[in-house]
């Protein structure tokens, strides 16, 4: 369990005059977590919808706190699911991604013939809940009966045969018209910050703010040259940060110095771990910037867009409901498979920081509730992603080398162009300053040049 959820749970138990020994805790977290946990998980259940983010956390500190974390998973022979995924009309999907996954998180998957049907083999007997994905098609799980869960029972030697997966086509939500007025776009700043790498340059700096799906999303940035000249535009270059934007002031300065105008947005709180919803705020930032909402200086073009870590997961729905909008992608310690990046979690072989600590449990379990895992999982789609350059360390304890090794390997086979850079340092992401490494300014100057050759200016 996490510290910090432990920390907070303490501090809120009622004063009681006796110390706190590892007997009292106990019988504390019983009353504080054990009943309430099992509450909330079976009101879920019965009134048809996915437990919420905080049931699922709880559910998880209770399970362990019981002892049964990680998940066990059976040893036995493994079973076989079969099955078909077809469209409203019935018609066969072809290439359509399907996957199980155990309750750890690890995934099985397949691919689905000209029939749509699909075989998935060597999975533990259990209870899973298959979901599927298809060029140009929204992900979807199995459901039953009141939208609940429609679990696959698999037995040892068995093939099981799922009800038809049914795709719908993915379709973004419309932007409104003149979509500056639409969202209260606002000027909340104007600033200038200074930066000594990769030259000693100042750029100016604009905050924006505006309104959008009943939330104000006030961490959207605009960093310019403050050398440029009055007339010129300025290819645009499009950052999508996983924690606040002013943290990441360095390293858009040092963007704006190399002659792009830099568009930052950052996810926001009321938002949470929904990565989808920080993917449609960005989206808007996008199409402001494109309809020159920031100034004419702003080339309107299709730019190179760049998120790391959890804002990587964010940047891939980005790219899903962006389209042909953005020319290609930059990942660095990103996130390429939430299934393998789950089963490391439950493993102990990565730490995740504050906030996203509890990320993978917020989700559910994955053998029931694999939506959300596979909406963030850009290996399944990467017939659909625009030329990619993926950036990792061997040292990332965060995220491992081996989510960059799994989609590398995706793209590739989905025959999109693809650059990587690969190297043993102890950072996670791009540090610039005080961090600043030998790695650090090699994978700047890497991104640099992928961004002028494969972003698209007028």
């Amino acid at each position: 369990m996490s510290p910090g959820i432990y920390t907070i749970l303490w501090r809120n138990l009622p004063a009681t005059g006796v110390a706190k020994s590892d007997q009292w805790y106990n019988a504390a977290m019983t009353r504080a977590i054990g009943l309430a946990g099992i509450v909330i998980l079976l009101a879920g259940m019965l009134t048809g919808c996915q437990p919420t983010p905080q049931a699922n956390v709880i559910g998880y500190m209770l399970s362990t706190w019981l002892g049964t974390q990680p998940p066990s998973i059976s040893a036995a022979p493994p079973g076989a699911l079969i099955g078909q995924v077809v469209d409203g009309q019935g018609a066969p999907i072809a290439g359509a991604t399907v996957v199980v996954a155990q309750a750890d998180g690890a995934p099985h998957a397949a691919r689905t013939g000209a029939d749509g049907r699909y075989r998935i083999e060597n999975i533990p007997p259990g209870q899973y809940t298959p979901a599927a994905v298809a060029p140009g098609y929204a992900e979807r799980a199995l459901t039953g009966l009141l939208a609940l869960p429609k679990l696959m029972t698999i037995a040892s030697g068995v093939t099981t045969t799922a009800p038809p997966l049914v795709l719908a086509p993915y379709a973004p939500p419309a932007l409104p018209d003149d979509l500056a007025a639409a969202v209260a776009l606002r000027t909340t700043g104007v600033f200038t910050v200074s930066t000594d790498f990769p030259r000693t340059t100042i750029a100016d700096a604009t905050a924006y703010a505006f309104d959008y799906a009943g939330a104000t999303i006030d961490s959207v940035r605009l960093y310019l040259p403050q050398n440029r000249e009055p007339t010129t535009t300025l290819p645009l270059l499009f950052m999508v940060y996983p924690s606040p934007v002013a943290d990441w002031e360095p390293v858009s300065a040092a963007f704006a110095a190399e002659h792009f105008a830099v568009v930052a947005v950052s996810p926001i709180a009321a938002r949470g771990a929904d990565a989808e919803a920080h993917a449609q705020d960005a989206r808007v930032v996008l199409a402001l910037a494109q309809a020159g909402a920031f100034g004419p200086v702003v080339d309107a073009s299709r730019p190179l867009a760049l998120g790391g870590s959890f804002s990587s997961a964010v940047l891939a729905r980005l790219l899903r409901a962006a389209g042909d909008d953005l020319a290609g992608w930059v990942t660095v310690g990103g996130l390429a498979n939430a299934f393998t990046a789950a089963q490391d979690f439950y493993a102990g072989r990565i730490t995740i920081p504050p906030p996203y600590e509890l990320l993978a449990p917020s989700f559910g379990p994955p053998n029931l509730y694999p939506l959300p895992f596979l909406m963030y999982s850009p290996v399944y789609s990467a017939g659909e992603l625009p030329p990619t350059m993926i950036i990792h360390t061997a040292a990332d304890e965060i995220l491992r080398i081996e989510q960059a090794y799994a989609l590398e390997a995706a793209v590739r086979a989905a025959g999109v162009p693809v650059e990587t850079y690969y190297y043993e340092d102890v950072s996670h992401y791009l540090g610039i300053g005080a961090n600043m490494t030998d790695a650090g300014r090699e994978m700047f100057y890497k991104i640099v040049d992928f961004a002028r050759r494969y972003g698209e200016t007028q």
